[in-house]
């Protein structure tokens, strides 16, 4: 059975202090070192298993920053998002030029793209 535990990273000087809720604070050098940290921490502190133990470490980086970087993570969802879309239409528009009697290559031109780029959209 696994127990999950949430946690907050405060960076201090060279290291990240991770509070586990209700459990309390360890360090990592590292955020990506801060989850199997703070999962050492609670399977010591409560002398349970720490393979049954999740723990989610959420950095706290200031408001401004935090805004910030929140900005930018949906931005790149979004950027994501509008890729695979265009990857959508681009496979329909060469699949329907090339079921028009266009070549490859001139498939590609009119699209803009590359002869491979056509080759890898109509083999999906």
């Amino acid at each position: 059975m696994s127990k999950s535990y949430t946690a907050t990273a405060v960076r201090e000087g060279r290291w990240w202090v991770i509070t586990v809720e209700d459990v309390g604070v360890t360090q990592a050098r590292t955020l990506r070192d801060a989850p199997a940290a703070a999962r050492g921490m609670v399977g010591a502190m409560l002398d349970i298993d720490e393979d049954g133990i999740q723990v989610e470490v959420t950095p706290d980086l200031g408001g401004d920053l935090a805004a910030q970087v929140r900005t930018a993570r949906e931005r790149v969802m979004l950027a994501e998002r509008e890729r695979a879309e265009a990857a959508t239409a681009s496979r329909a528009a060469a699949r329907a030029l090339l079921d028009r009697g266009l070549t490859g290559a001139d498939a590609a031109t009119v699209l803009g793209l590359s002869p491979q780029r056509v080759s890898q959209l109509i083999a999906h």
